[in-house]
């Protein structure tokens, strides 16, 4: 008698796990009862705050307005090809100057504009590499100064074509003196 009643209290059988079963059952409905609660609380709030949104109106709408303004367009670049090869004469000796350049902009118009006036632009380009001194431009300074003209005068050229005012920069992609 003694073993069967051992047996009955032993937490191993059936009855004593009908308890534990419960409390899970128990549990995860109080789980999923704090779940549907939260979801309706975010829900009701939500949807005030698109009613209060609708009552501002013009407010919203301008202060989106300014944060789509403050957000800069992608820099576009334009790559101007065949690349630059230009002879100097120094001294009793022939040099030479291979450059590469791109032409950074934000602006579609700036782009089109580019494209359409290719040929005067690379002559203008070809121009002022022409005309620069063949050792000043072996310093950084002179490739400094050489970007800046080349801007200038490419800025000059497009307003005079097409008015349009878009080039950022102009960027040496390569750039061999020999």
């Amino acid at each position: 008698m003694a073993d069967e009643q051992d047996l009955t209290l032993d937490p191993g059988t059936p009855e004593a796990e009908g308890g534990g079963k419960k409390k899970l059952i128990f549990i995860i409905i109080g789980v999923i009862l704090i779940i549907a609660i939260a979801v309706g609380v975010t829900l009701f709030l939500m949807s005030s705050d698109e009613s209060e949104e609708e009552a501002e109106g013009g407010e919203i709408t301008d202060e989106v307005a300014e944060e789509v303004a403050d957000v800069p367009t992608p820099a576009q670049y334009i790559k101007m090809k065949p690349r630059f090869i230009i002879n100097y004469n120094v001294g009793t000796r022939q040099r030479f100057l291979q450059v590469s350049i791109e032409i950074m902009t934000r602006s579609q118009e700036t782009v089109d504009a580019i494209e359409l006036h290719n040929p005067m632009l690379r002559n203008e380009i070809v121009r002022v590499l022409s005309d620069q001194n063949f050792k000043h431009l072996r310093t950084p300074e002179g490739r400094v100064e050489l970007r800046t003209k080349l801007q200038d005068q490419l800025v000059t050229v497009l307003k005079r074509e097409s008015s349009v005012d878009g080039v950022e920069a102009v960027l040496f992609t390569d750039f061999v003196m020999q």
